[in-house]
């Protein structure tokens, strides 16, 4: 039997060639769930708005007004039209209202939602003092929540293994430092968002560098891509863009933007974050793009442990920073937050995660059913996902 057209092209080429056609265009469907954390006033909002408007960006189409503080856990949705009218949807969350709200974490990620989510941590530099301790808060908080929703899927059992392997190939198979960091990073993409430079780059060239080091450590070890925001200066805009655009292309499982994998004179592709990694300017780090040697210790032994680097620099910020023993109490431990029963909220939960179910058995029976077969848009309120 003849298998080709009259123009030449083998029938099979083609059959391979709409199939690759067909799981770009699933993977382009892929709407992005961002979830934005931090502490109170670290600038959440601010983030959510330049992620929003990009055109005009935060503080600039809004006027100079302060955006009002969020007070609970705000849902937005970002849809901007592509190439050939398609249009790409992006769900924002925003958790606001301090630590006591960390339960409604469960409402933004859950079994619907877990595959596709990405964390945004902002972290308050005006505040050194409670930098860390806001990040190391929110950061748990938010893995704790996506480990906990990954043990219960039950009709998807190898997802947490997917998950795991693009954890990998986001750092790169050929990292220097994968297996130091087997197990250690986070499942869902994460960014950490180093809001305000302005208030700390003035502070010193050694608390710059405890600074720097401590949260390239920090993000590094996660497996989480780390920018500073500064609002003097724009390119630190540009650079958070960059970041945030890279964050939603990995949540939809491309990786075709990352840079080689380790050193630091490395040259981003188009479209990737540009890397910056001196101590005293404002930092731009996409994962993959740091190495735990180029962060160093002053340890006089030639290797270390992950654990080892990530102690010392901490030691190092909180004795540089002056963290006070109630400080550095507060709030590292998410599960240890008491809170009062509130019926409303866990009616909603228990609510959520029913419909969560529900989709979930819908797609494996629609999956088995199946036949086999071989810029930037405005923020606007809508309904969330899985309500």
């Amino acid at each position: 039997t003849d298998n080709t057209q009259s123009g030449g092209e083998d029938i099979w080429s083609l059959v391979q060639a709409k199939q690759r056609e067909d799981l770009k265009a699933s993977t382009s469907n892929v709407e992005p769930n961002i979830v934005v954390l931090g502490g109170t006033g670290a600038g959440k909002t601010t983030i959510v708005q330049t992620l929003l408007y990009r055109e005009g960006g935060a503080g600039t189409s809004g006027g100079t007004a302060a955006p009002e503080p969020t007070t609970s856990l705000d849902y937005r949705f970002l849809r901007r039209v592509v190439s050939g009218g398609n249009r790409k949807l992006a769900h924002v969350w925003e958790l606001g209202g301090g630590r006591s709200l960390v339960r409604l974490l469960d409402i933004a990620i859950n079994l619907s939602t877990v595959e596709k989510t990405g964390i945004v941590v902002v972290a308050d530099l005006s505040r050194p003092a409670e930098t860390l301790v806001d990040l190391e808060f929110w950061l748990s908080a938010a893995l704790r929540r996506v480990k906990e929703v990954l043990e219960k899927i039950t009709r998807r059992p190898k997802l947490p293994a997917i998950l795991e392997a693009r954890a990998q190939a986001r750092l790169g198979e050929t990292h220097r430092d994968a297996a130091s960091l087997s197990g250690r990073l986070s499942p869902v993409p994460v960014l950490i968002v180093a809001n305000k430079f302005d208030k700390l780059k003035n502070d010193g060239l050694e608390n710059l560098k405890v600074a720097a080091r401590t949260l390239r450590a920090i993000a590094h070890c996660a497996g989480a891509s780390l920018v500073y925001v500064d609002k003097s200066d724009g390119t630190t805009r540009q650079a958070l863009l960059a970041h945030l655009s890279q964050l939603q292309q990995h949540q939809r499982g491309e990786l075709k933007n990352k840079i080689r994998d380790h050193d630091s004179k490395s040259v981003a592709r188009r479209g990737a974050p540009v890397l910056k990694i001196r101590d005293i300017e404002a930092l731009s780090v996409a994962i993959g793009q740091d190495s735990l040697r180029d962060i160093g210790v002053s340890s006089v032994l030639p290797t270390v442990s992950t654990q080892t680097l990530l102690d010392e620099w901490k030691s190092k910020f909180k004795a540089r920073f002056k963290l006070s023993k109630g400080n550095e109490g507060k709030g590292t431990a998410p599960s240890d937050v008491k809170l009062a029963p509130e019926p409303a909220v866990d009616s909603i939960l228990t609510q959520v995660n029913a419909q969560a179910k529900q989709k979930e058995r819908a797609a494996a029976l629609a999956r088995k059913m199946a036949p086999q077969g071989g810029g930037g848009g405005r923020g606007s309120r809508r309904r969330p996902p899985g309500s």
